[in-house]
């Protein structure tokens, strides 16, 4: 996982000796919204217009806000959501 595809055996796979095993379902499914609404420079929600709805703030995948509409991957959302998330409690 995450490794170099060229070198084999993966590292980061190894065999299994020992039970006992245990097994669960994986199903496909949506992270959250992201990319929903979009938010100014204070997290406020914007209308399509882009004028703010006043008192609406969003902040993490709800928002479309600093990443757009895209997830870099696991884990990076966090930051910008507690930055967000403090920005939008600063502006109340």
């Amino acid at each position: 996982y995450y490794t170099d595809p060229a070198v084999f055996p993966n590292s980061c796979l190894a065999p299994l000796w020992a039970p006992p095993y245990y097994a669960f379902k994986i199903v496909p499914g949506d992270l959250g919204t992201k990319g929903g609404m979009v938010t100014d420079a204070r997290a406020r929600v914007l209308r399509p217009d882009g004028s703010v709805i006043p008192g609406l703030y969003a902040a993490g995948n709800v928002s479309s806000a600093v990443m757009g509409h895209s997830y870099a991957g696991a884990g990076s959302t966090i930051g910008p959501a507690m930055t967000f998330g403090y920005i939008a409690g600063n502006d109340v």
